[in-house]
């Protein structure tokens, strides 16, 4: 099994929204390497599943649609992905008819479980696991700061009170 690349990206999208409060799609991808274009489909994807909120104009960008503390890296991974699964076997209803005489299937639940489980963690945990840096955000034509921090021109350094 392989997290895509998709998946990702947007994990990476998800602790950028978080450590900096409301963000442009377009400082994400600057600051993460991403296309634009790429981490549209992805901010779309994370928005339908409830993770993250967008707003266009003015004091828009990409904000968390939830507290940091109740999204999860599973949560993401299936908000890009669909349901995260090791085999047909543990898809729901299973896609396999040999489940009742399979003998790996015990540990191929067991595996499925604890991956799950591992991944059931929340981004304020991951966050929190993560060095302090002092970044710069790119500052871009015409961007004068976020009406909810009271605008400026500055760039907003990582850490900075939103």
């Amino acid at each position: 099994m392989l997290v895509t690349r998709e998946a990702d990206y947007a994990i990476r999208c998800v602790i950028e929204v978080a450590r900096h409060g409301r963000i442009s799609a377009a400082q994400v991808a600057a600051l993460q390497g991403i296309s634009p274009t790429f981490l549209g489909k992805i901010v779309q994807s994370l928005a339908k599943a409830g993770i993250l909120a967008t707003r266009r104009g003015v004091g828009g960008g990409i904000a968390l649609a939830q507290p940091v503390e109740a999204i999860t890296l599973l949560q993401v991974i299936e908000a890009v992905e669909g349901p995260l699964v090791l085999n047909d076997c543990l898809t729901n209803p299973p896609q396999c008819g040999h489940i009742d005489v399979c003998p790996a299937y015990s540990y191929l639940c067991e595996a499925q479980d604890n991956m799950r489980g591992i991944l059931d963690v929340s981004f304020a945990e991951v966050i929190g696991q993560m060095p302090q840096q002092e970044t710069e955000l790119p500052v871009f034509a015409g961007f004068d700061g976020w009406s909810s921090n009271g605008g400026g021109s500055r760039a907003a350094k990582v850490g900075d009170a939103p």
